[in-house]
């Protein structure tokens, strides 16, 4: 069996010295792969009265759960939605778009009702 001259340079050890290589790589990119961690409260990041209305914003947009009154409160990076919508597909709406905000948290409380409360012009934010 002949050695490709590659190999002949490295004295056959390209096979541990890659491995070694890719370890270090590992090492040292293993944290930038994990996701960030949970904001506390106190951190910079954990600005409770912004997230509210971020999330409060989003859910008045959104065309198939604008209409309810959903109450949102954050605390310490925790958003909690409360209040009826008409359908399990509206909870899970609701939560997806508290839950695209960084670092945050998403208690739902929200409840399946036959007869939801909805927004009326008076209720608007």
């Amino acid at each position: 069996m002949t050695r490709s001259p590659v190999a002949a340079h490295r004295g056959g050890a390209g096979r541990r010295g890659g491995a070694a290589a890719l370890a270090v790589l590992v090492l040292f990119l293993w944290p930038a792969l994990l996701p960030p961690r949970p904001a506390r409260a106190g951190d910079a990041s954990c600005k409770d009265d912004a997230i509210t209305t971020v999330v409060k914003t989003r859910l008045a947009a959104d065309r198939l759960i604008g209409q309810f009154l959903i109450e949102v409160t954050t605390s310490e990076c925790v958003v909690t939605l409360s209040g009826c919508v008409e359908s399990r597909d509206q909870v899970r709406r609701a939560k997806e778009l508290a839950k695209r905000l960084v670092r945050v948290r998403v208690k739902n409380e929200l409840k399946v009702c036959t007869i939801a409360p909805r927004r009326t012009k008076t209720t608007r934010h």
